[in-house]
């Protein structure tokens, strides 16, 4: 999931109690030199983020990693390669970093990673590295969750250990990335050692219990290893005898676990604790976020560093995103200190009902966190960019609490909540790299004013509105490209086309909706990491079911004088619509000047393919997403759920019995509301399947 502020807020992210993690002291000499059987990584850091780089992590869509396989118990490993600082393609300063991530499968155990750095003069260690690390990773989405924690070090070799289950563990190698101070090569791509060495728990039971630490239990160990070796290398009779509450009493005060307890205060609202949520479904009205005589049921700073403040008297919400694509929730203030808020999201998946039992786990169903930006904007938001259909979130708002500070402190607070969601009309994925001449590069295509004889430099790109609606109400296009040295660009224009059967080039008779917006328009995102890639274009227009070209180019007013613009446009996208000639081959529609010659097939030298394993008819799909609502009649998820709260009840009988005859409560597509509908909503009464 991405978390994306809709304020220019900082998102930090979670220490889950799961995990024990630590550093140790340097130990060794600092040495790039690799042993026999190194494991060597070849991507290098001449690239641009966003691309598909072969282990570019989670920093691009699709992921991508190193797998190192597995660390036998009591082994080491070694891995070679490169990552730093690195000077992107039309710049001329160190603005982009590059990290290598990769995935070791071990036992449980502990586990040494301990990183060695070589300057890119080769004259000594790299100042400073960083080391992030996520244990335990979903084996089929890496990607899920937070790191447990980061170790930055200006010591080499940046010496690290952590405790960990059997499974996949995920560690990141790089420097730091402060845009704030002076760019220079100290930091520049340089090579580095990592070493990996494993070695088996004192408590072997630690790795197989499944018995929770925070209760008492006959049996020795608990379900959360490196709590559990932690405890029991202090005590061992913890996992010798059994689990007694001096144990569980050891593993809270020692690994920081989360125990829920609320207890409402007199006056307190009724979503005051996390078991009882409000449900609200979005765009509901006047949903009022009032924290007087609130308490703090939370998990607090020890377990989830959730923001640079904490949060208390605290207030909970549960929304469900009615399809795929970017939820928003945000609050109004009165823009001064006294509504000082923080916003907290949790993933529920497909159910919204939150026990006392289950709210333990709330720690490790964080997504991320929003908090004010400044001393004039204290109303806080966020938008989760890739929600998804009918999955519940749950929200927690509170009150800022000064650093250290007791939550009962937390800023009161009367803030009204707004939601809105927009869905993803259609989206290509991401771009990925070209391979040109055996070099992998991110390659754009030209669209603007490129010379005099170029003044209409196009690109039209297929994609379709599909048909789950009659039509869809678009608010934003998201187009990702660069901007080449010596471009002035002063506006980023669209044009939508009609696209008929066959994609013929589109003429001017085509034309659907144009428009524009200042440019440049960044808007940076975890996909694309560089706020030069990806731009947004707030429209407002309806487009029905069907299929069209998009046309995305820059401008100047002073074109017609030698004044060039440019908007590069990434090619290669993995998802977008393919245009083929009669012999199969991909082409671009692509113009000079319009209306003569207009669009002309236009295709790349030889020299230019598609990076080895992906789709080659994907070479000229350019990278953009558009986003909307329906404007149509959209058949529901759920036929009879018109509240979208994930329940077919009384609530939605009532909204069927007052359309009575209308097409408002129709759910059989008669456009008419009857006993046929009645009936239908009836048989599928209860729970909706998701």
């Amino acid at each position: 999931m991405r978390l994306e502020t809709n304020l220019s807020c900082v998102i930090a992210t979670a220490l889950v109690g799961t995990t024990m993690l630590f550093s140790s002291s340097a130990s060794g000499q600092c040495s790039v030199t690799p042993p026999p059987g190194t494991i060597v990584t070849t991507d290098g850091c001449a690239h641009l983020d966003g691309a598909i780089d072969s282990n570019g992590g989670c920093n691009q869509a699709p992921a991508a990693f190193t797998d190192l396989g597995v660390l036998a118990s009591g082994a080491t490993m070694y891995v070679s390669g490169q990552m730093g600082l690195y000077i992107p393609t039309g710049s001329t300063t160190y603005t982009q970093r590059d990290l290598d991530w990769m995935l070791v499968t071990c036992s449980a155990g502990t586990v040494h990673a301990d990183l060695s750095t070589l300057n890119s003069a080769g004259t000594g260690q790299m100042p400073n590295s960083i080391v992030f690390i996520k244990p335990n990773v979903n084996i089929a989405d890496p990607c899920l969750g937070n790191f447990n924690t980061t170790f930055n070090s200006t010591v080499c070799p940046n010496a690290n250990t952590f405790v960990g289950a059997a499974g996949q563990h995920l560690i990141v190698v790089t420097v730091p990335f402060d845009t704030t101070a002076a760019e220079t090569t100290t930091q520049a791509c340089g090579t580095y050692l990592l070493t990996i060495s494993h070695a088996p728990f004192n408590n072997p039971i630690c790795g197989t219990s499944t018995a929770s630490c925070t209760e008492v239990h006959a049996s020795g160990g608990c379900n959360l290893p490196a709590c559990c070796e932690d405890t029991c290398n202090f005590n061992p009779l913890c996992c010798e005898i059994g689990w007694d509450q001096g144990c569980v009493d050891q593993a809270v005060t020692g690994c920081g676990l989360f125990i829920y307890s609320c207890s409402a205060t007199a006056g307190a609202p009724a979503n005051d604790c996390a078991t009882s949520s409000q449900l609200i479904t979005v765009g509901q009205a006047n949903v009022i976020a009032d924290n007087t005589n609130a308490g703090s049921d939370g998990p607090g700073a020890a377990v989830a560093a959730q923001c640079a403040s904490a949060s208390g008297k605290d207030l909970w919400y549960t929304i469900k995103a009615p399809a795929n694509g970017a939820l928003t929730f945000s609050a109004c203030a009165s823009g001064d200190a006294t509504t000082d808020s923080v916003f907290s999201v949790y993933n529920l998946g497909s159910d919204p009902v939150m026990t006392a039992t289950r709210a333990q786990t709330l720690p490790s169903l964080y997504i991320g966190c929003s908090d004010d930006c400044s001393a004039t904007n204290f109303a806080s938001g966020f938008t989760l960019i890739d929600a998804v259909a009918n999955t519940y979130y749950m929200v927690r708002v509170g009150g800022y609490v000064a650093a250290g500070a007791d939550p009962s402190t937390a800023v009161t607070f009367s803030l009204t909540i707004v939601t809105s969601f927009e869905y993803v009309v259609f989206t290509t994925g991401a771009q990925q790299y070209i391979v040109s001449s055996g070099t992998n590069t991110n390659l754009g295509l030209s669209s603007g004013c490129t010379a005099a004889t170029s003044q209409q430099r196009w690109l039209a790109q297929p994609f379709s509105v599909p048909a789950t609606a009659a039509s869809y109400d678009v608010s934003r296009m998201t187009v990702k490209g660069f901007v080449p040295a010596g471009s002035i660009n002063e506006t980023l224009n669209y044009v939508v086309w009609s696209r008929a059967a066959g994609n013929p080039a589109p003429v001017a008779s085509n034309q659907v909706v144009a428009g524009s917006v200042p440019f440049p328009v960044a808007y940076d995102t975890a996909a694309d990491n560089a706020a030069t890639a990806s731009h947004d274009i707030v429209a407002a227009f309806n487009l029905t079911s069907g299929n069209y070209y998009l046309t995305a180019y820059a401008s100047n007013a002073a074109c017609a004088s030698g004044t060039t613009s440019n908007f590069a446009w990434f090619i290669s996208a993995y998802d977008g619509i393919n245009l083929l000639d009669a012999a199969g081959a991909p082409f671009a529609w692509r113009s000079n000047t319009l209306p003569s010659p207009g669009f002309v097939k236009y295709t790349l030298p030889s020299t230019y393919v598609v990076q080895t394993g992906a789709d080659p008819n994907d070479l000229y799909n350019t990278a953009f997403d558009i986003y909307g609502s329906p404007s149509g009649v959209l058949p529901p998820a759920c036929p009879g759920d018109f509240n979208n709260d994930g329940f077919r009840n009384g609530a939605d009988l009532a909204t069927m019995l007052s359309a009575w005859g209308t097409p408002g409560g129709d759910i059989n597509g008669d456009n008419t509301t009857n006993g046929a509908d009645l009936a239908g909503l009836l048989s599928g009464w209860g729970t909706c399947p998701i």
